[in-house]
C-alpha cells in the first residue's frame, strides 16, 4: 500500500501550533490508552501518533526464513525478515544482544522490513540463549559472563565473524537463485546492533580499540544504528577510540541505559561515542526513563509476529538471563526473595514505564532510525528533511534528537 508523506516546510505559526497540540493529544492518549488512565496500549492511538512520525515511502508484508550457517568454524544463527514482494532490497544486518537469540529485537526488524529493507538478523550461538548455561551463569557470576563477552579478545573473534558475515552477504547470489537470502542488495548496506551487538557494529563504524584487528568494510556499507552503545573508559582515551569513526551513526540511548549484568553501571558512558566521533551524520537519541531491557525491541507495538512468510521466525522469548526485575541493592542477580528484590528495585529506581508508555518508545525509536536508514542507505531527501527538521517536533519533551 502506498502512503503520502509531507514533511513541514514552513508552516505558518498557527498551523504549526495545531499539529503541535495534535501530536500532543495523540501523545497524551496513547499514554492513558484512551480509557480513563488504563495502562494498556491502545492500538488506533499508537497507529495515530506513529502517522505523525516518520512515514516511510511504501509499507509492505513481510517474509521470514531461517537458517544457520557455519562461518570460518563458528555456527551462526540466521533469521531473514523481508519485504515479501519479489525483488531486491537494502540489507540491515542486525547484531542482537548477549544472551538473546537471533529472533530477538523484533520490534526494529519488523519496521524496518516492512519499510522495504531486508533485515539479516545473525548471533553467533555462543552468545546466543546457550551462554546462559555456562557454567559462571549457572553460578549467577552474570557480572563475568559479560566481561569476558565483551573483552577485546570476544570482540576481535566477533569482528572477524562479522568480516566473513560482510563477504558472504556481498557475494553474487548462489546458482539458481531459490533463496530468499538471494534477494538482498548488498550495494545498499546498513548494520544494527543492540548491546554486545552495537559494540560489533560499532568497530564496523570504524571504532578502534586495541587487540582487534580494523575491518575491510565493504563499499556498500553506509551506515551505523548503535542501541545501548558500548563503550570501555579503561585503555586508551576515548577520543583516540572513537576519532576513526567515519560512516554515519545513530546511537539510542537514555539515562537509565543501565544494564542487568552489573556491567555497565553508569548509563552516561553509552554517550561516549557520539561525543568522541567526529562531525558528520551523527546522530544521538536519548530516552529517558527508558530501561537497557526495552531497547531489546522484544516485539512490537502492536501486533504479533509478522505475516505473508509460511516460515516465520520464533517469537522472542525470555531467557534465563539475569533480571533487571530482580535486582539486589547491589546489582547483582539473585536466586532468591525475588518478590522482595523486585519491590526493592521498584523503589529505588522507581516505577518502570507501562505498557503504554512502552508502545509510545517503540514506536519512537522505529520511527527515528527507520527515517535515519531512508536518508542514508536510500538517499531520500523526504527522508533526510523530516530527520533533521520535523523529528524533534514530533518527539517533544519525552525524548532527544541531536546531530553534529
Amino acid at each position: 500500500m502506498l502512503l503520502s508523506r509531507t514533511v513541514d516546510r514552513g508552516f505558518a505559526p498557527c498551523a504549526r501550533l495545531s499539529i503541535w497540540l495534535l501530536s500532543a493529544a495523540f501523545a497524551a492518549c496513547l499514554m492513558s490508552g484512551c480509557a480513563g488512565g488504563s495502562e494498556k496500549p491502545n492500538p488506533a492511538a499508537v497507529k495515530r501518533y506513529a502517522d505523525q512520525g516518520y512515514v516511510p515511502e511504501r509499507r509492505f508484508e513481510t517474509t521470514s526464513a531461517q537458517e544457520t550457517w557455519t562461518i570460518g568454524s563458528k555456527l551462526v544463527d540466521v533469521v531473514l525478515l523481508a519485504p515479501a514482494p519479489p525483488g531486491t532490497y537494502p540489507v540491515v544486518i542486525y547484531l542482537p544482544g548477549l544472551g538473546e537469540p537471533a529472533s530477538a529485537g523484533l520490534a526494529w526488524r519488523q519496521a524496518w522490513a516492512r519499510a522495504g529493507y531486508a533485515v539479516v538478523s545473525a548471533q553467533p550461538s555462543q552468545y546466543g540463549p546457550e551462554v546462559w548455561s555456562s557454567r559462571l551463569a549457572r553460578a549467577g557470576d552474570f557480572i563475568s559472563v559479560a566481561r569476558d563477552a565483551f573483552s577485546a579478545s570476544s570482540l576481535q573473534a566477533r569482528t572477524q565473524l562479522m568480516q566473513d558475515l560482510l563477504d558472504r552477504i556481498s557475494r553474487p547470489p548462489r546458482s539458481g537463485g531459490g533463496s530468499a537470502f538471494d534477494r538482498i542488495d548488498a550495494s545498499r548496506v546498513a548494520v544494527a546492533g543492540y548491546d554486545l551487538g552495537a559494540q560489533t557494529a560499532m568497530i564496523v563504524a570504524g571504532e578502534n580499540v586495541r587487540g582487534v584487528e580494523p575491518l575491510r568494510v565493504p563499499a556498500g556499507v553506509k551506515c551505523i544504528v548503535a542501541i545501548s552503545p558500548y563503550a570501555d573508559f579503561s585503555g586508551m582515551g576515548m577520543e583516540r577510540n572513537f576519532e576513526s569513526v567515519r560512516l554515519p551513526v545513530l546511537s539510542v540511548t537514555g539515562p537509565l541505559d543501565k544494564d542487568a549484568y552489573g556491567l555497565v553501571t553508569s548509563a552516561p558512558v553509552r554517550r561516549a561515542p557520539y561525543q568522541y566521533m567526529p562531525a558528520g551524520q551523527k546522530y544521538l537519541l536519548v530516552l529517558p526513563g527508558v530501561p537497557h531491557s526495552l531497547l531489546a525491541g522484544a516485539g512490537p507495538a502492536t501486533g504479533g509476529e509478522p505475516k505473508g512468510g509460511a516460515k516465520g521466525a520464533p517469537a522472542p522469548t525470555r531467557e534465563a538471563g539475569p533480571d533487571a526485575d530482580a535486582m539486589s541493592d547491589e546489582g547483582s542477580p539473585a536466586d532468591e526473595d525475588r518478590p522482595n528484590q523486585k519491590r526493592r528495585a521498584r523503589s529505588a529506581g522507581g516505577r518502570g514505564p507501562n505498557a503504554a508508555e512502552q508502545a509510545k518508545v517503540q514506536t519512537q525509536v522505529q520511527s527515528v532510525t527507520t527515517a535515519f536508514l531512508d536518508a542514508i542507505v536510500k538517499d531520500d531527501s523526504i527522508a533526510s528533511e523530516w530527520l533533521n527538521r520535523n523529528a524533534k517536533r514530533w518527539l517533544g519533551d519525552s525524548a532527544e534528537l541531536t546531530w553534529k
